[in-house]
């Protein structure tokens, strides 16, 4: 009976110990397992998206160029590679409508540019004269001009005139700001 005593004890210690095991070994390893597949399976999908993403990159950027494209050939923004031509060609074009009207450009001064939205904002400060007489016909060109030039801030002496010298038409001092947009965007 002592030998079937300690045969059972040792199959009860045996079956502790596989238990034991088990528990401490063989379940964290089948855990672990488990979570390696379930990170396999995110990373491969994960990476399905990463593919695709990069797969509709040419398509992307086709549509980016043809909206750039777009943009560059809205009517009425000032045409130009960049913003030292664009704000040489608003200075030209300020010039030549001032003396259409018989005035004359004394200065201008370039301000610094800057966004909104996908355009560029470019601006001039000028001062200039013009005949009382012609105001109407600068104020209309500029209105009418393409590309489109906006006023920003304009302010306008006379000098004073004498008494005797009513009829005389006076020349008008002009300090305004103009501005025009430029597609911000490379073509």
């Amino acid at each position: 009976m002592t030998f079937l005593k300690s045969r059972t004890a040792a199959l009860i210690a045996c079956g502790i110990a596989a238990v034991l095991f088990l528990l401490i070994v063989v379940t964290p390893v089948i855990a672990a397992f488990s979570a390696q597949s379930d990170e396999i399976e995110s990373s491969l999908n994960q990476l399905g998206f990463y593919r695709a993403e990069i797969a509709s990159k040419p398509a992307l950027q086709a549509r980016l160029k043809a909206l750039n494209e777009k943009g560059a050939s809205v009517p009425g923004v000032i045409d130009a590679g960049s913003t030292a031509l664009a704000q040489a060609q608003l200075q030209s074009q300020i010039k030549a409508l001032v003396e259409a009207s018989s005035g004359s450009v004394r200065s201008m001064q370039i301000m610094p540019s800057s966004k909104q939205g996908g355009f560029e904002i470019i601006a001039v400060q000028c001062d200039l004269s013009v005949p009382e007489r012609r105001l109407k016909d600068l104020a209309y060109a500029v209105a009418a001009h393409a590309p489109y030039l906006f006023v920003d801030e304009a302010s306008v002496s006379a000098p004073e005139n004498e008494p005797d010298n009513v009829q005389q038409q006076s020349t008008l001092d002009i300090r305004w700001t103009v501005h025009g947009y430029r597609w911000g965007r490379p073509k």
